[in-house]
């Protein structure tokens, strides 16, 4: 394995790491992997910058992605409680 994937190789699952493999994904898989809607997906994409368009196809770089995705959250809010939580 390459990179830092080896320190949660007990973390992961075969799924995890084919993922990991890709450099670009497309809308539809980002939303099957990070479980989130389509308008999340695009929105979060936008904010952090990582839309390329080939043609027709749209791809999400995966690295700027998640980066984002790890300082902001998926809903883009850094620190969000929900209204109804009373934690």
């Amino acid at each position: 394995m390459y990179g830092t994937i080896w320190m949660f190789s007990d973390q992961i699952d075969d799924e995890d790491l084919l993922f990991a493999m890709k450099d670009f994904v497309t809308i539809k898989l980002a939303r099957e992997y990070y479980e989130m809607s389509y308008n999340a997906v695009i929105h979060a994409a936008d904010k952090a910058g990582a839309f390329y368009k080939l043609h027709k196809k749209v791809l999400i770089s995966r690295e700027i992605f998640e980066d984002y995705l790890r300082k902001n959250g998926k809903d883009g809010r850094r620190n969000y409680v929900p209204s109804n939580c009373y934690c």
